[in-house]
């Protein structure tokens, strides 16, 4: 007699507790390692999407980068040039680039594994334990699912002006090919995950206490 045993695979919600106690995890030293092998791995594993993501925000991490680097008060690293840069600067400016970039390897994971409508399914099932009887977080995953089919079906804006008819609250009714009735499957959270869930959000906490927070 032959006993197999099943893979253990993470669920869409399991996915986005790995996200959220990596983002808990940054805020430690140990975290800051973390990133480096996030980064490294995502790098090998997912970079075409990476990259693209990386592409999209540079100018917000360049203008982070050097607001960081200058207007951080301390020692002047170079005193000829005057108060600044700084060395508490040049460290501080390192550690949340780091951060930022940990934190895109994260999401470049998830969404590199998990397709639109289990993302939404596992947002759906961390949501509906908050909500108890109301159905807030359905019409929230409803509307995250119509964005998502937005961006990928509607044309490409042109300008400022077409940015915000696409965000506007009145215009997103449906476009064509958009489905009547959404079915989610795997959108309840089990017993598995909240013991998962609590395990990652577990391991987040003792980085922060073992790491200290920077």
């Amino acid at each position: 007699m032959t006993t197999t045993h099943a893979a253990f695979t993470l669920t869409p919600a399991m996915k986005l507790l790995v996200v959220v106690a990596m983002a808990v995890a940054l805020q430690s030293g140990v975290g800051l390692l973390l990133a480096v092998a996030a980064s490294i791995y995502v790098l090998l594993v997912h970079r075409h999407r990476f990259m693209k993501l990386v592409r999209r925000v540079r100018l917000l991490i360049l203008v982070l980068f050097a607001v960081t680097l200058l207007m951080t008060p301390g020692t002047a690293l170079f005193p000829a040039w005057g108060l600044y840069p700084t060395v508490e600067g040049v460290t501080l400016a390192l550690t949340q680039l780091l951060r930022l970039v940990g934190m895109l390897a994260a999401v470049t994971w998830l969404l590199d594994t998990t397709d639109d409508r289990s993302l939404a399914a596992g947002s759906l099932a961390l949501l509906q334990p908050l909500a108890g009887q109301r159905q807030w977080p359905e019409r929230a995953v409803a509307r995250l699912l119509l964005v998502f089919h937005y961006l990928e079906a509607a044309p490409r804006p042109r300008h400022l002006k077409d940015m915000l008819v696409l965000a506007g609250e009145d215009n997103l009714a449906p476009l064509p090919g958009a489905p009547d009735v959404l079915t989610l499957d795997g959108a309840v959270l089990t017993g598995r995950d909240r013991w998962f869930g609590l395990g990652v959000l577990g391991l987040a906490g003792l980085c922060l206490f073992a790491g200290g927070s920077l």
